[in-house]
């Protein structure tokens, strides 16, 4: 009997799930004009030429897909800076018209927020709701997910990969770093450092699962777009030829009048960490690798824009760890806490006045000295060793 009542309990579970699941895919939900459109615009024009099999590198076509199916009406043209494995991930959403695709993009956003914050937050048992409050109310998670951006998948993908990770499924872990290459800017440093660590320590089913992936993203874009490396060429080179006032130190170079030596300084960065882990690198955990790494990279990325800021909840959600599982004195966690409540609600004020995105380059700064100041004042916690590679 105990047990006929826990299926009948668990199949009306599931049944409101799934109802729940369908009015929310189906609903004719009409969103504020512009949520989660900005910057999916081009991102979805470029999938749609790439499907058809056209140029996605080409301006003229992206003009007509943007202005005849997404409305778009202002006098210049959007592009779409990322890599073709971020146009494999939209292939699906190609089926729907854009304002459809919009709404469900931006669910899958913030499907993909949550979960990466529950993947990043190591203990699940204690406190997970941190990680969600810190994540949703970060000014660059909501500013990306108003924008419809693509960068969140990056942070999946680190997510992923320290997870799988940390259960010995190095080639789902492997697998899960493909989805870093969205947008590799954001991991100018981070995924060079952890394919040659995965060389160092022989970890051939997790480069396996990368490059496997990696070859299937391949397959699905000579099948929809032969040409497709040419035309993804053709967008590095336009990208890499403008210069933008961008939030690194390239970005403030470009304030100051040097257009081009910035572009270069993430070689010069990857040269040095290549330099230092070689030598000193041998037993870091992978956690620490990636918070510095992605710290220096927002640094030294040769583009970028505020949004792709949301990486910092790498670094960021382990700090708060260490808050939460009381590897910090109390008066130090009330510091840590604090000063990150006020620089985040700074990000908001100075967001309030549109000025160019170069001045948030003290973002990634601040929360490198945050993170320093709170790894040196931190006692070891015997509840959660920090994630040793696999």
């Amino acid at each position: 009997m105990t047990r006929q009542i826990l299926s009948l309990k668990k199949t009306t579970l599931i049944a409101l799930l799934s109802l729940i699941i369908l009015v929310v895919l189906f609903a004719p939900v009409q969103l504020p004009a512009g949520m989660g459109a900005v910057d999916f615009r081009p991102y979805w024009s470029s999938t749609c030429l790439l499907a058809r099999g056209e140029d996605f590198s080409d301006l003229v076509k992206m003009d007509a897909i943007e202005r005849t199916l997404t409305g778009w009406d202002k006098p210049y043209t959007m592009s779409a800076w990322f890599a073709p494995t971020g146009n494999v991930v939209l292939l699906p959403y190609t089926l729907f018209s854009f304002p459809r695709a919009v709404y469900y993009w931006l669910l899958t956003n913030i499907v993909v927020v949550f979960s990466s914050a529950l993947l990043l937050w190591r203990n699940r048992t204690q406190r997970p709701w941190i990680a969600l409050a810190a994540s949703f109310s970060f000014s660059m998670t909501l500013i990306s997910l108003m924008y419809g951006q693509v960068n969140t998948l990056v942070l999946l993908g680190i997510a992923l990969y320290l997870h799988f990770g940390s259960q010995k499924h190095d080639l789902a872990a492997g697998a899960s770093l493909a989805l870093t290459t969205v947008k590799p800017h954001l991991v100018i440093l981070t995924l060079p450092l952890m394919l040659v660590d995965l060389l160092r320590r022989k970890q051939w089913r997790a480069l396996a699962g990368f490059c496997g992936a990696l070859a299937g993203c391949a397959a699905v874009l000579f099948l929809f777009n032969p040409p497709w490396l040419m035309r993804f060429y053709n967008v590095v080179t336009f990208g890499m030829g403008t210069f933008r006032e961008t939030p690194t130190l390239n970005g403030l170079l470009v304030a100051a009048g040097e257009f081009s030596a910035g572009k270069w300084l993430w070689l010069v960065g990857l040269f040095a960490a290549l330099l230092v882990w070689f030598f000193y690198g041998r037993n870091w955990d992978q956690r620490s690798v990636i918070d510095g790494s992605i710290l220096a990279g927002l640094m030294l990325a040769p583009v970028g824009w505020s949004y792709d800021q949301v990486m910092l909840l790498v670094p960021l959600l382990h700090v708060l760890e260490w808050v939460a599982d009381g590897s910090l004195a109390r008066r130090e966690a009330s510091l840590v806490s604090l000063t990150l409540i006020i620089a985040n609600a700074l990000t908001f004020y100075q967001r309030s006045f549109e000025l160019s995105e170069v001045w948030f380059f003290w973002v990634p700064l601040a929360t490198a000295a945050l993170y320093g100041f709170a790894r040196r004042r931190k006692k070891e916690s015997p509840a959660i060793p920090d994630i040793q590679p696999a």
